[in-house]
């Protein structure tokens, strides 16, 4: 998908470290796509399409992301296996 970077959510930075994309390890079972480019002016947010709840393969809202959020708890992942992890968040932005 054109225009959109995904990231796989964990439930903290110690997690989010010891995973590769080979092994994701311990992760919360969503996804994260960000809009490139879509900052909101005067923040560190995001515009983004995230799962909405705490557990695997949530539903997904549009939302906003805050930049720190990502850089502490979420790794970039190809858009390959968000298909797989969260089907519901890819079909959201698929649409």
């Amino acid at each position: 998908m054109k225009g959109i970077r995904f990231f796989l959510e964990y439930p903290n930075k110690t997690e989010k470290n010891k995973a590769t994309v080979k092994n994701l390890g311990n992760h919360s079972g969503n996804c994260i796509g960000i809009y490139i480019g879509q900052w909101i002016p005067g923040t560190m947010q995001i515009e983004a399409a995230t799962g909405i709840y705490f557990h695997p393969n949530s539903a997904v809202a549009s939302s906003s992301v805050d930049y720190e959020y990502l850089r502490e708890r979420c790794k970039r992942i190809p858009e390959r296996l968000v298909k797989d992890i969260h089907p519901e968040l890819y079909n959201y932005l698929k649409d």
